[in-house]
């Protein structure tokens, strides 16, 4: 079991909350999507959105001094998932929404989108992770990140001695010599940011360079709690 699901759908609450208005609909696209990747995270979703009456949840939300969210982490899952389900799936616009529930002459666009970001993201995030905890087995953050660093650093260090081994031509050697010295850097900072950024890069390098796929396979593997 890992908790590597979890991580990336931090990560995507992390990215939307520290992004910019003009970004919002890629943030909640990618955010949408870290959750339909996970099974577990769409269990979690699927099953407080189970009996749950979001028209009717939202209309009593809505009050003179912004949305205020139901009580609990299930309503709240279920309540903020519906809100950027309806971001994403384009039938509101963010544009309209930010407008309609997040305005007044005391807010300006940049605080408008953080006040939208404090309000659903946020709680969201809190109660997504509160769900998984006490649904699924967890290990400790900490250790599990420290315990990924190592593990990425000492495969990425071990393939990249024997990169001259692999039959790839001198061009792919140096783009994947790049991504490897990447990731080893970026362990040894526990820059998880950008360690997730050069996963994504061996993803995009190992699909058109099959020689490549073991590596990226044992890179992967490393997130996995044994």
């Amino acid at each position: 079991m890992n908790n590597l699901d979890l991580m990336q759908f931090n990560n995507a609450c992390d990215e939307m909350v520290a992004g910019k208005y003009i970004l919002a609909n890629i943030k909640i696209k990618a955010l949408i999507k870290s959750i339909s990747d996970s099974a577990k995270l769409t269990d979690l979703v699927s099953s407080a959105m189970d009996g749950f009456d979001f028209n009717l949840a939202f209309k009593e939300s809505v009050s003179s001094s912004g949305l205020v969210l139901p009580n609990g982490d299930k309503n709240v899952v279920a309540y903020c998932y519906n809100v950027l389900y309806s971001l994403d799936s384009g039938s509101t616009t963010f544009m309209d929404f930010l407008t309609k529930y997040f305005s007044s002459a005391r807010l300006s666009g940049g605080e408008e989108f953080k006040l939208f970001t404090s309000t659903i993201i946020m709680p969201f995030k809190k109660a997504i992770n509160n769900e998984y905890k006490s649904t699924y087995e967890m290990t400790s953050t900490e250790d599990y990140q420290n315990n990924l660093y190592h593990k990425l650093s000492r495969v990425a260090e071990a393939n990249l001695k024997c990169i001259d081994d692999i039959k790839l031509k001198e061009i792919e050697k140096e783009e994947l010599a790049l991504l490897l010295s990447g990731i080893i850097e970026a362990s040894k900072n526990n820059n998880r940011k950008l360690v997730y950024a050069l996963m994504v890069g061996m993803d995009y390098f190992a699909k058109s360079n099959k020689r490549a796929r073991d590596i990226n396979f044992q890179l992967k593997d490393c997130f996995s709690i044994n």
